[in-house]
């Protein structure tokens, strides 16, 4: 009679592994970071059964139960960026200096006047003598009308086409007058201020010369050496255009620094042929 006993050893192991979850936070001044890190517990259980088989064959069979245990880490990254921004402003004042110049015209006035000094010339040319004086003209037509303000006068003068001012100039040429204002020499002659006579616009005055000298003396007056040449241009009436009867015309205007005592002016052409040369106004304009 055979036994056969049988032992059946069962040993159980239980393994329990236990991890700590740690958490570390870091922090900056401008920068946060926290990091966090999970664990998961993992039980590792082994169960091992030994048979033991006490015969002629003993047989053992082993059997291993494993479990896998999957780590999960969660890390959580907080990144605060802070960005200053500076303003710089830069306030620039300007200072600008203004220069004001104030400039007071002296006005311009006639320097020739009602009750001056003047005297009829004929058959004189600037720098010349005299080539002869007081008549040659009608004697309701003299020269003081030239300057009396009275439009309605007028200074005529016939020229060397007259009897006493005998010359080859066409009548009314190289006549005019020469005055001494009242006024003193303290005034400036700066232009010339011509109004046209009552008829006859042939005998309109086109061109004229204007010379200056500080003698007073009818001597000197007369004699050409004295005299200084200021200006030689237009009386301002147009020479083809009639302006009108007893009519100023434009101020002819002229450069000059040097004040005078006495003047004389010539009359160099007219507007077309005629036997005189007439106007009614003839003024030496300055300024003090």
């Amino acid at each position: 009679m055979t036994t056969i006993t049988t032992v059946t050893i069962t040993t159980t192991t239980t393994t329990t592994t236990t991890t700590t979850t740690t958490t570390t936070a870091t922090t900056t001044t401008t920068t946060t970071t926290t990091t966090t890190t999970t664990t998961t517990t993992t039980t590792t259980t082994t169960t091992t059964t030994t048979t033991t088989t006490i015969t002629t064959t003993t047989t053992a069979t082993t059997t291993t139960a494993t479990t896998s245990t999957t780590t999960t880490t969660t890390s959580t990254t907080a990144t605060t960026t802070t960005v200053t921004t500076a303003t710089t402003t830069t306030a620039t004042t300007s200072t600008t200096t203004t220069t004001v110049t104030t400039t007071t015209e002296r006005p311009i006035v006639a320097i020739t006047r009602a009750g001056d000094s003047i005297i009829g010339i004929c058959n004189t040319i600037a720098g010349g003598s005299t080539g002869g004086s007081g008549y040659n003209y009608p004697s309701n037509e003299n020269s003081p009308n030239a300057i009396d303000n009275d439009i309605n006068t007028k200074y005529l003068n016939f020229g060397d086409s007259s009897t006493g001012c005998s010359g080859s100039s066409p009548g009314g040429i190289n006549t005019g007058f020469y005055v001494t204002p009242a006024i003193s020499n303290t005034y400036v002659a700066v232009g010339l201020l011509f109004a046209t006579a009552n008829d006859f616009s042939n005998r309109d005055p086109i061109t004229v010369t204007l010379e200056g000298t500080n003698e007073t003396s009818t001597a000197a007056l007369d004699s050409g050496a004295s005299w200084i040449l200021i200006y030689n241009g237009s009386t301002g009436i147009d020479p083809s255009i009639d302006p009108g009867r007893q009519t100023y015309v434009s101020q002819q205007n002229f450069s000059n620094t040097i004040a005078f005592r006495s003047y004389r002016l010539l009359v160099t052409s007219k507007r077309d042929t005629d036997s005189s040369v007439q106007y009614a106004e003839a003024h030496i304009m300055g300024y003090i």
